[in-house]
C-alpha cells in the first residue's frame, strides 16, 4: 500500500529468471515498471480470503486484519492460485497445510457456530481453521485433505431453500455430460449431511501450484471504457472473449468454450454468473486456458437476469439474447444454435440428475423446471 492505492513492482530477482511470467498479464505485464492502482490489483484479490474466510478468521484470531494487505498476508498460502505472501523480503512464513477429511465433522460443528456469529471458537475446533477458506464465495465451506489431494469441502446452511450441496453436485455432472470440462467433484456425507467435495483444480500432489488469474483481473475494473457494457455497469461475456483473444494459447477453442458456459449457465438458471467464477489457469510460459467450471447450480428465486451481460438483450437470460451476437466469440449462427440445442438436449433431463444426488421431490421438481422452462424455445 501506498497513501490511499496501491503499488506493484516485479522484484529484479524476478525479472532475471527464465521461467519468470506476468502474474497479470494486461494490469501487471512483465516490465520493471511500476504500476499504481486506487483500488487492489484484481490479481492479489484473488487470493484474498473470500467473504466466508474472512468470518473465519475473524471468528479465529484476536488481532483482526486492518487492511487489504494485511488480508493477503492472513491467506498463509491458502488463496487460489500460487501466489503466496509475507511481510519479508526474503522468506515466507511457514504455510499451514489443510486438516484432513477425517477432521471435516468437527470442522462442521465450528462452520455452524460461525455461521451462528460465534466468535470464541474453542482452541481445538480454531485450530483446524488456520488453513483458512478460499476459491471465492460467502458460504461456508473449508479446504482439506483428501486421497492425498486438497478439496473444498462445501456445506449447506440452516436457511437454504433447498439442498444446494446436492443441486451443486447435479449441476456439475450436467457440465461434465454436456461436455464442459468441471472440477473434480463428488459427494460425501458427514455427520448425516450432505457435502459436496470439490477438487481443487489451482492444486496437485506434492504441493504443487498453478498459477491462476479470475476474470475480475482481466477485465479490469480501472479502465471504464474496457469494463462498462452497459447503463448498469454490468460486464459482458463478449469482453471475456476480447480478453481470451490476448491471453489464451488457443484463443479460438476457449472463446467456443466461453459460450458453452454462457449457454449452459442460462439453460440452467445460473444467474450468480459473474467475473470471479470464471477464471484461467497459466498454462504454458505465458499463454492460459480457460480453468474447469465451478460454482455452478441453479437460483430459482433469482431468475430472469444473468450478472453479466449475454448478448443484444443486456442481461436478460433468453434463447434469443443467447443466439444475438455469436460473432463475438467466433461462432457463425448456425454453430452457436447448435451448441444451444446439445447442451439443451442433457439439461432438458435434469429431474434425473438431481434425483441420482438425493434431492427431495419438492427439490427435483423446483429445480427440474427452471432448467425445462425455455423448452419452447428449443424444440
Amino acid at each position: 500500500m501506498h497513501g490511499n492505492g496501491f503499488v506493484f513492482r516485479y522484484a529484479n530477482s524476478w525479472l532475471a529468471r527464465p521461467d519468470a511470467f506476468a502474474i497479470d498479464p494486461l494490469s501487471l505485464p512483465l516490465t520493471p515498471n511500476q504500476y499504481s492502482s486506487t483500488r487492489m490489483f484484481g490479481v492479489l484479490d484473488d487470493a484474498t480470503p473470500d467473504n466466508w474466510g474472512r468470518r473465519v478468521l475473524l471468528a479465529t484470531h484476536k488481532q483482526h486484519p486492518q487492511n487489504e494487505v494485511e488480508w493477503l498476508l492472513a491467506s498463509r498460502g491458502a488463496g487460489v492460485g500460487c501466489l503466496l505472501f509475507s511481510a519479508s523480503r526474503s522468506q515466507l512464513p511457514p504455510l499451514h497445510h489443510p486438516p484432513q477429511f477425517e477432521d471435516l465433522e468437527k470442522i462442521m460443528v465450528g462452520l455452524d457456530r460461525v455461521e451462528k456469529g460465534d466468535v470464541d471458537l474453542p482452541a481445538e475446533i480454531a485450530r483446524l481453521f488456520e488453513f483458512g477458506s478460499s476459491m471465492g464465495g460467502a458460504r461456508p465451506k473449508v479446504t482439506v485433505t483428501h486421497e492425498g489431494k486438497e478439496w473444498i469441502a462445501k456445506l449447506g446452511r440452516s436457511d437454504d431453500v433447498f439442498d444446494q450441496p446436492r443441486a451443486e453436485f447435479a449441476s456439475l455432472q450436467m457440465a461434465d455430460a454436456a461436455g464442459l470440462p468441471a472440477a473434480g467433484h463428488k459427494l460425501v456425507e458427514v455427520a448425516g449431511k450432505p457435502v459436496l467435495m470439490v477438487e481443487r483444480f489451482d492444486r496437485h500432489e506434492g504441493a504443487g501450484r498453478e498459477h491462476y488469474v479470475s476474470c475480475n483481473s482481466l477485465v479490469s475494473t480501472e479502465k471504464p471504457r474496457m469494463r462498462v457494457d452497459a447503463a448498469d455497469g454490468a460486464v459482458s461475456y463478449s469482453r471475456i472473449a476480447d480478453v481470451l483473444k490476448k491471453v489464451c494459447d488457443d484463443a479460438t477453442f476457449d472463446m467456443r468454450e466461453l459460450y458453452k458456459r454462457m449457454a449452459f449457465n442460462v439453460l440452467i438458471g445460473n444467474s450468480d454468473d459473474h467475473l470471479k467464477q470464471t477464471g484461467l489457469l497459466l498454462t504454458s510460459a505465458s499463454g492460459y486456458s480457460l480453468a474447469p467450471v465451478f460454482d455452478v447450480l441453479p437460483h430459482p428465486t433469482q431468475l430472469g437476469l444473468q450478472a453479466l451481460i449475454i448478448g443484444n438483450e443486456g442481461r436478460v437470460s433468453s434463447v434469443s439474447n443467447l443466439l444475438s451476437t455469436p460473432e463475438r466469440f467466433g461462432l457463425g449462427a448456425d454453430e452457436a444454435r447448435s451448441i444451444v440445442t446439445d447442451i439443451y438436449a442433457v439439461v432438458r433431463e435434469a429431474s434425473g440428475f438431481f434425483e441420482a444426488a438425493g434431492c427431495s421431490g419438492a427439490e427435483v421438481r423446483m429445480l427440474s423446471n427452471v432448467c425445462t422452462r425455455f423448452a419452447a424455445d428449443l424444440v
